[in-house]
């Protein structure tokens, strides 16, 4: 775990402050920035992932991170608008979790092998 804290703390550096700041403009238009900004947070945890050798520690750690990071903008927004930071922290933990879970999952059973059970061919994709 030692030698992955660079990993984790650059992925999650990447991803958070992209949502600490892009996130908090997007927010205020009142767009939905998660649609946005979550396939970032996907490569984010995709690359820390593969980075890490497979840890599925690694891309929980960068998850939590991010959202720290993001409830940054609480410093910067006034309390009536707090739940405009509280809400997408939300959203930050629940894609990253069931990210990392999907990551976890497919490390374990890549997905050729379960196309193969299921009798899919390959030349057919």
């Amino acid at each position: 775990m030692k030698n992955n804290i660079r990993i984790i703390i650059f992925w999650a550096v990447c991803w958070g402050i992209s949502e600490a700041t892009i996130g908090y403009v997007l927010h205020f238009v009142e767009n939905s920035a998660g649609i946005l900004l979550y396939p970032f947070g996907a490569f984010c945890l995709i690359k820390a992932f593969s980075k890490s050798g497979n840890k599925i520690l690694v891309p929980v750690m960068v998850t939590l991170l991010a959202a720290v990071l993001k409830l940054s903008n609480l410093a910067f927004t006034p309390a009536i608008f707090h739940y405009r930071v509280y809400f997408p922290v939300l959203a930050i933990l629940s894609e990253g979790l069931i990210t990392s879970a999907l990551l976890f999952i497919t490390a374990q059973y890549p997905v050729e092998n379960l196309l193969n059970k299921m009798g899919i061919k390959k030349d057919i994709l």
